[in-house]
């Protein structure tokens, strides 16, 4: 808790220095250079700020900072699915020096993207150094993650569900709890330090006639995912025209930022964040055509400004984009039902919960952000409506959001269902158990138990009567002390510990460790619920470690195949495979095997480590291999991986083992 407190103390600092930042930038691009120094130029004048920022910026993230392009969110992503949460602790200075530049040099880009990331970058830095585990420095990153919307917005609640839907995508008490106060901490400084005034100002709207106007917002909704998918596409193929370009990376956001001064040419407004023009929308004072014009150009210098490497994030001008749409329907709406329907200031509020919604594909944000912004619970049903249908209106046209679209064609996979959390709480007892091994008649003498148990520790022998039912345990420990005491000609019945703890093989190994937990047995029998005196099986501590790596390991795997499954033909592979004991290639080296010629071992996880594999790497048995290969050599693939029959031939893709 206490370092959740220190991350939103510096996250709110961060939020607040950003964006003086911003505002310095802005008063030199626009107030000195364009107002007074290029006064004489004319409107022109305004394609120079957004080219000479792109420049900047170009020439910055190229020497120093290629990792701050671009939107925010993404690289947040990519750190928790693909890098166990570790973020880069310079993008804290990076990140606020490239994304001021293009902000207030008249790009279109948001804010709270970069805030975003800078907040995470401090919660995983501080992680790391403090040497926490990967689940700690994930719940770090989320915390400055979720510091970094409620600093922007005066929004600590929408923070802490961005944090838990977007970044984390996973809901439970301990997450809730360490990311609600770093959020409130990160709001608090930031009120502190710049006022409580609000980032957006939204009037309080109601519902005039509910019949027909929650139709009219599930419509709204509609468009608006339709919308954000097109904002979404356009934003990547503008990304993918500038990275195909015969140009020098170190130029294309000059070239971004002069498009985009020429867009406005047409219409000023698609500059920067465009807090004026959003302002008239949301009171209703914008004319309809004029509303659509600056939407339209406004996908058009947001898909500039970011694929061309400027530095920015996309929310801010998502909430734009949604509200210039949902004015302009307000006002279509308005002059059809005039009497029937709220003022176009209503559905502009609504439309940027809704685009929001289907860009990010988190709805429970864009439903809470508007209702901190509004502290009106009026508006929220007509939201929710709206929420929902772009929800489900995105979901149909994409399966990705505006974060996951370039990670996905990356081959990594944003899961949006988690496993569940504890593996031993859906794990069986008889999925770990072994058979029994040893079961000994009660008049077996005690030198010849002490015979078979001499091999293994963990073993215990099992005494059954003539029915076959359990009357007694054995262990190393019971024949030791018999012969130490030279009492050889004990029999099993009398050394037998009587009072036998056992379990049923559908118990969870959750329950397993708390019975072993008690005691200090290394093993238990395990008997039939419907026979309890019946055994079926033993259950050693070390069933229940194997059992829950590999478990880990399985999970593991599915989340590995769910990242390469996109950057896979139809007719390509994945595969998990173990080494089975008999399989031959058990105890040879990766260059002793000749293995299918579409075929290729990419990493070996042996001993709890993964390695890249060489000609010289030996496999043995439990190794898990991860293999590529063509559909055709999968069948041929798994049976080298397979135990072998003792009289089965050799196959041909063994080789034999130089002397």
């Amino acid at each position: 808790m206490i370092m959740a407190t220190f991350i939103g103390l510096l996250t709110g600092l961060g939020a607040a220095a950003f964006e003086t930042m911003i505002d310095g930038v802005d008063a030199i691009a626009f107030d000195w250079l364009l107002n007074d120094v290029l006064a004489p130029w004319g409107d022109w004048k305004l394609i120079i700020a957004p080219a000479l920022g792109g420049l900047l910026v170009g020439v910055f993230t190229y020497l120093f900072a290629r990792d701050a392009r671009g939107a925010g969110v993404a690289p947040v992503l990519l750190s928790v699915e693909a890098n166990a949460g570790r973020m880069n602790p310079w993008i804290v200075l990076t990140k606020p020096i490239a994304s001021a530049l293009t902000i207030g040099s008249g790009g279109s880009a948001g804010k709270e993207g970069p805030v975003v990331q800078i907040g995470a970058s401090i919660g995983s830095t501080i992680a790391r150094m403090l040497r926490l585990s990967d689940e700690n420095v994930k719940l770090m990153l989320a915390s400055g993650a979720a510091g970094g919307i409620a600093a922007t917005f005066n929004a600590p609640i929408a923070g802490v569900f961005f944090a838990l839907e977007v970044i984390l995508r996973r809901f439970n008490t301990r997450n809730f709890s360490v990311v609600v106060l770093a959020s409130v901490v990160a709001t608090t400084t930031a009120v502190f330090l710049r006022g409580d005034d609000p980032t957006v100002g939204i009037q309080p709207h109601e519902l005039e006639n509910a019949l027909v106007e929650i139709p009219l917002y599930g419509l709204l909704g509609g468009l608006a995912g339709a919308l954000s998918v097109g904002f979404m596409r356009s934003l990547y193929w503008t990304e993918d025209r500038f990275a195909g370009a015969r140009l020098h990376p170190l130029f294309l956001p000059a070239v971004g930022g002069l498009l985009v001064g020429a867009l406005g040419l047409i219409d000023r407004d698609v500059l920067g964040l465009g807090d004026e023009t959003l302002g008239e929308a949301l009171t209703g004072d914008a004319a309809i055509r004029a509303l659509l014009v600056v939407m339209v150009l406004k996908v058009a210098a947001t898909s500039l400004t970011i694929g061309s490497g400027g530095s920015g994030g996309v929310f801010g001008p998502s909430l734009f984009i949604g509200a210039m749409l949902g004015a302009a329907f307000g006002g279509i709406v308005n002059e059809v039902l005039p009497n029937q329907t709220a003022s176009s200031g209503a559905y502009a509020t609504v439309g940027m919960a809704a685009l929001t919604a289907g860009t990010a594909r988190s709805p429970i944000t864009a439903v809470l952000i508007i209702f901190e912004l509004t502290r009106d619970y009026e508006i929220i049903l007509p939201v929710m409506t709206a929420v929902v249908t772009a929800t489900l209106a995105s979901q149909l046209l994409s399966r990705d959001t505006i974060y996951t679209y370039r990670l996905s064609r990356r081959g990594v996979v944003i899961e949006e269902e988690q496993l569940p959390d504890n593996v031993m709480q859906t794990l069986r007892v008889s999925d770990a158990m072994s058979p029994v091994g040893l079961r000994v008649d009660p008049t077996v003498p005690v030198t010849e138990v002490a015979m078979e148990l001499a091999d293994d520790r963990e073993t215990i022998a099992l005494v059954v009567d003539d029915n076959g039912e359990l009357s007694g345990v054995i262990t190393d420990t019971d024949v030791t002390q018999a012969l130490s005491a030279g009492e050889e000609a004990l029999t099993a019945q009398d050394v037998c510990t009587t009072d036998v703890q056992t379990i049923f093989p559908d118990q969870t190994l959750h329950e397993a460790l708390g019975v072993f937990a008690g005691r200090s047995m290394h093993a238990m029998p395990v008997t039939l619920r419907e026979q309890p005196g019946m055994p079926c099986g033993v259950l050693r501590r070390s069933d229940i470690t194997n059992a829950y790596a590999s478990a880990i390991e399985s999970r593991d795997a599915q989340v590995r195949r769910g990242r390469l499954r996109r950057a896979l033909s139809d007719d390509v592979r994945y595969l998990e495979l173990r080494v089975e004991r008999g399989s031959v290639l058990n105890g040879h080296r990766i260059s002793e095997l000749e293995l299918p010629a579409n075929a290729i071992m990419v990493t070996v996880r042996h001993d709890g480590a993964t390695i890249i594999p060489r000609g010289h790497t030996r496999l043995i048995t439990g190794d898990r291999v991860t293999v590529i290969a063509a559909a055709s050599a999968v069948d041929e693939m798994q049976a080298m991986f397979r135990a072998m029959p003792e009289d089965e031939d050799r196959p041909p893709w063994r080789l034999d083992r130089p002397d």
